[in-house]
């Protein structure tokens, strides 16, 4: 019996002995945790810092400059896109040729944009979420937030859409511009130059990201966000949405004409409908229309690491106003017959965008997901089972008999690519706005590659199939894309070139 109890003593103290080893253990590993997380907290609050002073050094700069003499410059008229006449008479299918010609082409005119998302849609998608941009401006360093107990959120309107902010109280001293002298400006400058202000810019960003805003959308909200601490069109509020794009990484300019001050935005591309600038070769647009004289004053300094704004573009995540429904339908295929409703606060959108010369810009848009939801599953279902040309005849046939024609000068008064959704939403549409419809469905409903040619007046689109086809084509780097009429052959089915453009040679554009 004793060398029995002696026998659990000795097991019930190697047990305690075990646990308090293990105990020991558990709490120098915890030590060392948290040791680790301190080191590691002060590491990325070093490196925040380090951040931090590199970018106020920079604006510190940035401002020392401002407060030198601008630069005049002379202000160019905006540009109109190239406008040529376009034929008025649609031809049918029986009137249409049928031959197997080989239309030959100058040049491919532009590859896609570095801008636009690396990855397609999956086919038949009616969510856009992994349609994302690539390469948007990014600030010079991160901006980290520091927001105090008593921010809260506030809603901005952007395009008819509620935008949630975090807002903290306005300072006691509220900057106020005493002229827009450079000194004055720059004064302004170094006060923005801080927490309360980098908190705005973060909160701009964030809803780029949330919001999936393009270049030009992130603009106008940081417009909105800027209108709503200075007043609307105030010299303070031009200022405030100059350092909120500065900061966030755009190719920014500031401007002085007599008494107000106005914003110039670089871009490579060609932006019609904006008069614009150039210095050291880059066209910088003045954002404000309204604009009159032909001279301004130009604080023509670069900040580090700044990047020129692109119009590419994919869906943003605007709050859903439905337009009146409207029906489509394809004269061949019965089957095909779709009720469709937009989104106004889209519309409104595209309706303010500015107009591209690119248009891969136009079909990688996609549609949105409201016109997805009513329009993808009746495609769909139609071209279930059917071979590649047989789906493509199917939506070619849909989009060239399913829309009224009309030019833009008739219907817009000027020359004005249509996005696919503003498609389904005017009452009319014209040969480049049929040609980026119909090149977004192939896409995405059959996943066969499109391109688009461009006539001086015209626009028409090639197909590239995985199987033979015959009738008329263009050969394009070794492979075969077959022509697909969407305008100008009402009804006929793929591989008929519209007799007018046989001996003409069109530009290729890639998407």
């Amino acid at each position: 019996m004793k060398k029995l109890t002696f026998t659990l003593l000795a097991l019930l103290f190697t047990v305690a002995a075990a646990a308090q080893v293990d105990d020991d253990m558990k709490k120098e590993a915890k030590n060392a945790k948290e040791k680790a997380m301190d080191e590691f907290d002060r590491f990325v609050q070093q490196a925040n810092d380090e951040f931090e002073d590199f970018r106020q050094k920079a604006n510190a700069e940035y401002a020392k400059f401002m407060e030198e003499a601008w630069t005049l410059y002379n202000v160019k008229d905006a540009e109109e896109p190239p406008m040529q006449p376009k034929p008025t008479t649609i031809t049918f299918e029986h009137e249409a040729v049928v031959t197997n010609s080989k239309i030959e082409y100058d040049e491919i005119e532009a590859s896609p944009s570095e801008r636009l998302p690396k990855t397609r849609l999956p086919l038949g998608s009616i969510s856009n979420e992994s349609l994302v941009l690539s390469g948007q401006p990014e600030p010079l360093d991160p901006i980290m937030t520091t927001f105090d107990a008593d921010a809260s959120m506030q809603s901005l309107s952007l395009y008819g859409s509620p935008i949630k902010v975090r807002v903290e109280p306005e300072p006691k001293s509220p900057i106020k511009l005493k002229n827009v002298s450079e000194k004055s400006v720059a004064r302004m400058w170094k006060k923005l130059s801080c927490s309360y202000y980098d908190n705005i810019v973060a909160e701009c960003l964030r809803q780029r990201k949330a919001c999936n805003l393009c270049d030009w959308a992130y603009v106008k909200l940081a417009e909105e966000m800027a209108g709503k601490y200075f007043g609307k069109g105030t010299n303070e509020a031009v200022v405030l949405q100059m350092y909120i794009l500065v900061q966030s990484g755009y190719q920014m300019r500031i401007a002085k004409v007599e008494d107000q001050l106005t914003l110039l935005i670089g871009s490579d591309e060609r932006i019609y409908h904006y008069k614009y600038t150039v210095m050291d070769g880059i066209h910088y647009y003045i954002i404000d229309k309204s604009l009159q004289d032909k001279s301004m004053l130009v604080f023509d300094r670069a900040f580090p690491q700044e990047k020129s704004l692109s119009l590419a573009m994919v869906q943003p995540k605007f709050s859903l106003d439905r337009t009146e429904k409207q029906t489509f339908s394809a004269q061949h295929y019965p089957e095909i017959e779709v009720t469709i409703v937009t989104n106004k606060n889209l519309m409104a959108f595209y309706d303010d965008y500015p107009v591209s010369s690119q248009w891969n810009y136009y079909s990688y848009a996609s549609l949105s997901e409201c016109v997805k939801r009513d329009l993808y599953p009746v495609l769909q279902k139609a071209i279930e089972g059917k071979t590649e040309v047989e789906a493509v005849d199917m939506l070619l046939n849909f989009v060239q008999t399913g829309f009224g024609y009309s030019s833009d000068m008739d219907q817009f008064g000027y020359e004005r690519p249509l996005y696919p959704d503003e498609t389904f939403y005017y009452p009319y549409c014209d040969c480049e706005d049929r040609s980026i419809l119909f090149s977004c469905l192939v896409r995405e409903l059959v996943g066969l590659d499109v391109v688009l040619l461009s006539y001086p007046a015209h626009v028409t689109t090639a197909v590239h199939f995985n199987e033979p086809v015959k009738g008329d084509y263009l050969m394009v780097d070794g492979e075969k894309y077959m022509i697909c009429e969407p305008t100008w052959l009402s009804g006929a089915p793929v591989g008929r070139c519209a007799n007018q453009y046989k001996d003409k040679n069109p530009k290729v554009m890639r998407l």
